[in-house]
């Protein structure tokens, strides 16, 4: 018989309101240092140094993407399962085995691409640096190991363990590319040996807390292993469906629109594109749906396995997505109004156009935001089949190639944009077919957009009169925040979900 299943004492709001301030202060520190180490490089590389360092990261990426055949989203959706039962002799037994076994994945899958990557490295601007690559390899293990391992302790709320490894690990990176800097010349084969002693830090630390909270857990013999053959078939089926997922999604997204760049539109093009793309990626971390992912999946899953109510998942996806979008819709007029001069004055007058694409990449994040939500409820329901729908995603970059020279770099984003929306509203179909229906709040989501092309607008306008950018950003930024004041994008019950989680924060805790 499976254990009663009591998402409150693991999951509940009491150890979410204990997890914030670590996740709050690891996040905002890694964001620190991401901002800085993006602007650095950007400014001190060469540019054709910065457009393979781009190549090299989206490398990385795909090779995580390629080793990724379900291991990981197996642990993340039963780990919170088995935690809430009390089961911690199947979820810690699960947790090693599933971790030593996607390392060993990330590095068979490296050692088979690296003799590729020397082969057809100069189709994606590497002709200089192909002798760099095995080393990029090492800060690939241990950058995937990492962030697995990461993801993980997130899935038990662990997040001092997982968030201040990574800041440290971070942290370091930044100094080391400051101090190279100041007392040496800062070029690709120094920032990949900085990367690789940061990568190396943050995850030898990130084990020792697991082992560390592993050994303080009084609780970690409860349960039994007879969970395993009896729900077997059920992780296989799962993970199987996650893998091929995975798969399908291989062609969207950062690394192949890089690697496309790369390919058909040369070293400038590239280093602009990446530059913008680095922003881009580092905004996406900071969106609701992906910072507070370590925090949202495993209480979907614990809540929908104790509960099996649907409609709970569905009002919580619209809440996220509404706090993407009032995040996001400032930013973008923001962008548009006055981005290009304050760019190119970060990066030395470099890659100011990427303040445009940015704002492209953010519209197109939205839809993503919308997706990654969405992939949450499917996983969570377990009809994982549903998001062979990530094909459309995958068939778009074809889509693109065509359109290069006509719309250069926008063709990939028009792109992506069509196809990630595309494939939402197939998803949503899906779900509704299986009995699960998902409701959209246009309403309030319309209100978000309203504000922001008033506001942008307005400030458009007083940069037109004055001429000054810094009016026309004010401009933009109070018009909007009077409209978010005034009437906010919220329902009322998440007024008070919200105001309640603040107050949590701020009584003092007795231990």
């Amino acid at each position: 018989m499976a254990p009663e299943i009591n998402s409150k004492k693991s999951y509940g709001f009491a150890a979410i309101s204990k997890s914030l301030k670590p996740f709050l202060i690891g996040k905002g520190v890694r964001l620190f240092v991401s901002v800085a180490v993006i602007l650095l490089l950007a400014r001190v590389l060469e540019e054709a140094q910065y457009a393979v360092y781009v190549s090299l990261t989206a490398l990385v990426t795909i090779v995580g993407a390629v080793s990724s055949i379900g291991i990981q989203q197996s642990m993340l959706r039963y780990i919170p399962e088995l935690r809430a039962s009390g089961n911690n002799q199947a979820m810690y037994w699960m947790f090693i085995r599933g971790m030593l076994l996607r390392v060993g994945l990330v590095g068979i899958v490296l050692l088979i691409g690296i003799p590729f990557a020397f082969k057809y490295g100069h189709n994606l601007g590497l002709d200089d640096w192909l002798w760099v690559v095995p080393w990029y390899a090492g800060v690939g293990v241990l950058r995937l190991g990492a962030l697995s391992l990461s993801q993980s302790l997130e899935a038990l709320l662990w997040q001092k363990q997982a968030q201040y490894s990574m800041a440290i690990g971070g942290f370091v990176r930044l100094v080391g590319i400051v101090l190279v800097m100041q007392f040496g010349q800062l070029d690709l084969w120094a920032v990949v040996l900085i990367e690789l002693v940061s990568e190396g830090l943050s995850l030898v630390i990130m084990t020792a807390g697991w082992f560390a909270m592993r050994s303080a857990d009084v609780h970690k013999q409860d349960g039994s292993l007879e969970w395993w053959p009896e729900n077997r078939k059920r992780v296989y089926r799962f993970g199987a469906w996650s893998g091929l997922m995975n798969q399908t999604r291989m062609l969207y997204g950062s690394s192949p629109n890089r690697l496309m760049t790369a390919h058909y539109l040369g070293s400038a093009d590239l280093a602009l594109f990446g530059f913008a793309d680095s922003l881009n990626n580092l905004a996406t971390r900071l969106m609701p749906t992906k910072m507070m992912m370590s925090m949202i999946r495993p209480v979907f899953i614990a809540k929908y396995s104790e509960e099996q109510d649907f409609s709970l998942l569905s009002d919580l996806s619209n809440l996220v997505y509404r706090l993407n979008l009032s995040l996001l819709a400032l930013p973008i007029a923001l962008l548009l109004v006055a981005g290009e001069p304050v760019l190119s004055w970060l990066t030395a007058g470099k890659y100011g156009e990427a303040a445009y694409l940015l704002a492209g990449f953010l519209a197109l994040m939205l839809t993503e935001g919308m997706r990654t939500t969405l992939e949450l409820l499917v996983q969570a329901v377990e009809q994982n089949q549903i998001l062979l729908t990530n094909l459309i995603q995958s068939v778009s970059l074809f889509v693109a190639i065509p359109l290069f020279p006509v719309l250069g770099l926008w063709a990939l984003i028009v792109v992506n944009l069509l196809g990630t929306m595309v494939a939402n509203f197939i998803v949503v179909y899906l779900l509704g077919r299986h009995g699960h229906d998902f409701k959209f709040d246009w309403a309030l989501s319309a209100l978000v957009t309203g504000y922001a092309a008033v506001a942008g607008g307005l400030g458009y306008w007083v940069l037109t009169l004055s001429g000054s950018y810094i009016a026309a950003a004010l401009v933009t930024t109070v018009v909007f925040a009077i409209g978010m004041v005034v009437k906010p994008p919220l329902r009322q019950t998440e007024k008070d979900m919200l105001m309640k989680l603040i107050r949590s924060q701020r009584k003092p805790r007795i231990t």
